[in-house]
């Protein structure tokens, strides 16, 4: 089977997963500047972990009867429409706490379809025999982006700050 469309989704979704950790980390950074406290970023995980939590049993069900494609298209615009306006915020001067709380719990709405569509769309692209090895490189994904996103952050924060960190994520 021809396992090119599995290799560009896994590939396009590292590194939208790379560019999202390095704009967590980014907006850390700032934060943690600006209020010199811990509780504001924890809230922010709070935000975007509550919808699966209370609601991704039947997002599940729902992207089984989605056409999972359209779902994880929807899923990624929605997120980077957060995205942009969180930039937005940052841009303007007009950035406030609520308006992160507010874009995590939007993102975590979409992201809570994202994931059941990404994993069933690998059983689609993916022959039962290569699935195992399919598997592995979708685990890969999320620690190679908590190796590379941190450093890169790192290296291009004090060049371009928060809004550029997020210009590049989209």
């Amino acid at each position: 089977t021809n396992l090119r469309p599995f290799y560009l989704l896994i590939i396009t979704q590292t590194l939208s997963l790379i560019g999202s950790r390095m704009t967590s980390i980014a907006i850390g950074i700032r934060v943690t500047l600006e209020s010199g406290q811990a509780a504001p970023l924890l809230l922010v995980a709070f935000f975007n972990e509550l919808p699966p939590m209370l609601l991704g049993s039947a997002a599940g069900v729902l992207v089984d009867r989605w056409p999972r494609k359209w779902v994880m298209v929807i899923a990624d615009a929605g997120q980077a429409v957060g995205s942009m306006l969180l930039l937005a915020s940052f841009m303007s001067g007009a950035f406030q706490l609520w308006h992160l709380y507010a874009v995590a719990l939007l993102q975590g709405i979409f992201a809570m379809f994202q994931s059941p569509a990404q994993d069933a769309m690998t059983t689609v692209l993916v022959a039962d025999a290569q699935r195992d090895r399919a598997n592995a490189l979708k685990q890969m994904s999320f620690p190679l982006a908590g190796v590379i996103a941190p450093a890169v952050t790192g290296l291009l924060y004090p060049l371009i700050q928060i809004s550029g960190i997020i210009a590049l994520d989209m």
